[in-house]
């Protein structure tokens, strides 16, 4: 089994990706999203189509899912789907947040810090999405930067979010170790030439998606780290 302190320990900067990978916020998202599009007339179950969309904007979902809405419809319900999610998150209570946090994940951050590793945040999701989930399962502190789909013009599968963060936190591939969990991720990380690692915990089928390229799957944080 990987040994994750070997893993991090010649690295300067570790990113993660966000959802799937340190919280299991999926299913929340799909929940405001279906009350948003209830309210627009539309019945969709997107709980039967998380295989298929696994790891994708909510823009892409959207399309594919509502062909009949307008580009103006479909952003309008991606601010009123991250209306209600920001309310479902401020809405659970301490001891039903656990069920979302990937396993081993707080020993793990306590360690890079410890270490004085720099640590970031690259989402596809929109940036109060991103501000909002961290600081909703305390996770928000152990970030230097928090990188969500509107800081650069081109998102995930694109390797640009995660070559910006590098940038950023002033180093390289080379000494970069990055977290993920969807195909659509894994692209976008793996064309960085960082080293990547998939993190399993809460991941599902990848329907016709296929993940490509190299890198190291982990269940958890736990991985022989504690």
């Amino acid at each position: 089994m990987t040994d994750l302190k070997t893993l991090v320990k010649h690295k300067d900067a570790i990113l993660f990706d966000m959802d799937g990978t340190l919280v299991n916020t999926e299913p929340l998202h799909a929940k405001a999203a279906v009350l948003v599009l209830a309210e627009m007339g539309v019945e969709v179950d997107l709980m039967s189509t998380i295989d298929q969309f696994y790891g994708m904007t909510d823009y892409v979902v959207l399309k594919t899912v509502c062909p009949q809405l307008t580009d103006e419809e479909i952003n309008k319900a991606i601010e009123q789907k991250n209306f209600h999610l920001i309310k479902i998150f401020r809405a659970l209570a301490h001891h039903e947040k656990d069920q979302y946090i990937t396993p081993g994940l707080f020993p793990f951050l306590n360690h890079l810090k410890k270490e004085n590793k720099k640590m970031a945040v690259v989402s596809a999701s929109e940036d109060i999405v991103v501000v909002e989930t961290l600081k909703c399962f305390g996770i928000d502190h152990f970030m230097q930067l928090q990188m969500g789909r509107n800081q650069t013009a081109l998102t995930k599968p694109h390797p640009d979010p995660y070559l910006e963060a590098m940038k950023r936190l002033k180093t390289t591939h080379i000494h970069t170790l990055i977290f993920e969990d969807s195909p659509t991720g894994i692209k976008s990380a793996v064309a960085t030439n960082a080293q990547v690692i998939r993190v399993t915990a809460f991941a599902h089928s990848t329907g016709s998606q296929t993940i490509e390229g190299d890198f190291i799957e982990l269940k958890n944080f736990h991985a022989e780290f504690i």
